[in-house]
């Protein structure tokens, strides 16, 4: 028994210092990601002009492609950064009617300030900083939690915004997926030990509810058109919070069914979101 329990301490002890190898290695790979170095080598495969930007408030994006052709924002989810974009940029044809503004959400990646920003009117408003300089109207992707800031920055700024494309968009308070894990790493030591989007990640995360309730009244207001895309094998985001979101906006929504797709299409159905973007 003591053999026994002796060695379960040394496996315990040895599971806790991969565990830690693997969330500093995780940090480490967001650090680099966050310097202009580590986002231009993420994308060095990208055979298109591309240069790292910043506004004057703080948000981080890479802009790649003609400067005189509109703009496709990309807006990632949570956890998320530069990376979600990448299999996006890789696609050449885009560059024929676009050019790519790909961000890091306040609270991510190279955006300043590096804290959590859980509020969807308040990401809406720092996100579109990207759009200030525009001078034609721009297309708004916005995958997961980026969905319903896309939703909202287009609510907002119809005056930049011509379209926004939900893709497994989290719309629906009374239907997320919520694992128990979120509730006991919001302890003050886990900010200090998690990888900063993971922390930032969770902190969203518990304060959903509140910040889907706060732009509610804005979706019925939209002028933008928008296309819902949810693929109905979703087990992050329930398939249903399409459902419930098409309730919430104007009439001229579109809802695109992906049967059998689950919640990453915007890697691993890169094909499926570049036919979204040209869906009439």
């Amino acid at each position: 028994m003591r053999i026994l329990k002796k060695a379960l301490k040394w496996l315990f002890l040895v599971f806790a210092i991969l565990v830690l190898i693997l969330l500093l290695f995780a940090e480490g790979i967001d650090r680099y990601w966050g310097s202009e170095k580590g986002a231009l080598h993420l994308y060095s495969e990208v055979q298109q002009p591309k240069n790292i930007q910043r506004t004057p408030g703080g948000i981080r994006y890479i802009e790649i492609g003609n400067p005189t052709k509109p703009a496709l924002l990309f807006i990632h989810g949570a956890p998320g950064s530069l990376f979600d974009g990448l299999a996006l940029a890789k696609v050449d044809s885009i560059y024929e009617d676009f050019r790519l503004l790909i961000i890091d959400r306040p609270g991510y990646g190279g955006t300043r300030p590096h804290k959590p920003l859980p509020s969807i009117w308040q990401q809406a408003v720092r996100c579109s900083e990207v759009l200030e300089s525009e001078t034609e109207k721009s297309l708004v992707v916005g995958h997961s939690y980026g969905a319903p800031i896309g939703v909202v920055m287009g609510a907002l700024y119809p005056d930049k915004i011509e379209r926004v494309i939900s893709l497994a968009g989290q719309f629906d308070p009374e239907n997320e997926i919520v694992f128990p894990i979120s509730n006991w790493i919001r302890s003050p030591l886990f900010k200090w030990i998690l990888p900063r989007m993971i922390w930032t990640s969770n902190e969203e995360k518990m304060n959903h509810d509140k910040a889907q309730k706060e732009v509610l009244n804005l979706y019925p207001l939209l002028e933008p058109k928008v296309l819902v895309v949810h693929g109905d094998q979703d087990k992050l985001v329930p398939y249903g919070n399409a459902a419930f979101i098409m309730k919430q906006l104007p009439e001229s929504a579109q809802f695109w069914t992906l049967p059998g797709k689950d919640h990453p299409i915007h890697i691993t159905d890169i094909d499926l979101v570049i036919e979204s973007i040209y869906k009439q």
